[in-house]
């Protein structure tokens, strides 16, 4: 493994993704990219007002990525941050190929089934659609539900996740 990606945003659960792939990437001696995403609705603005608005929400994810990188808990390489600007899914998928990342990493912080089915999930959308590797990192003192030997893989972000040659799909 040489590369890491793992998406961060303020939420405490984003940290301890962040604390997960730092620790992770010392242990095989992977490089890790810390990535924010800004919506599509921030990064396509087009006006004077709006462009500085742009640039004080980019301001303000560069600054909340320094923080990270700097305060994570981490003894190896500092890792690489990056601004993405678009729908956040399809913005992570497209970076993790682009940098060839080896493993995705995100936090999650879903309650169950109903919720995931009502809200929706970040991390259910990159289980399903990136072409990388994907590990979801639950909240802390929350249980994971991998799956059944039985079950079928859609029945299961964990076991679809597991797909052959470990890409979902």
């Amino acid at each position: 493994m040489r590369r890491i990606l793992v998406a961060v945003d303020s939420t405490e659960v984003a940290r301890e993704a962040a604390r997960v792939a730092l620790e992770l990437g010392g242990r095989v001696g992977a490089q890790v990219m810390l990535v924010h995403v800004l919506p599509a609705s921030v990064a396509e603005g087009e006006t004077a007002d709006f462009a500085a608005f742009e640039r004080a929400c980019e301001d303000y994810a560069r600054g909340l990525l320094e923080e990270m990188r700097l305060h994570t808990g981490h003894g190896g390489a500092l890792p690489r941050i990056a601004v993405l600007h678009g729908e956040p899914a399809r913005a992570i998928c497209e970076a993790a190929e682009a940098e060839d990342v080896d493993l995705v990493i995100v936090g999650t912080r879903t309650r169950g089934t109903l919720a995931r089915t009502l809200l929706g999930s970040m991390a259910d959308e990159l289980l399903r659609t990136c072409p990388k590797p994907v590990m979801v990192v639950p909240e802390a003192g929350r249980k994971v539900h991998i799956g059944q030997e039985d079950e079928e893989p859609e029945a299961s972000p964990g076991l679809a996740a597991l797909k052959p040659n470990g890409v979902p799909g």
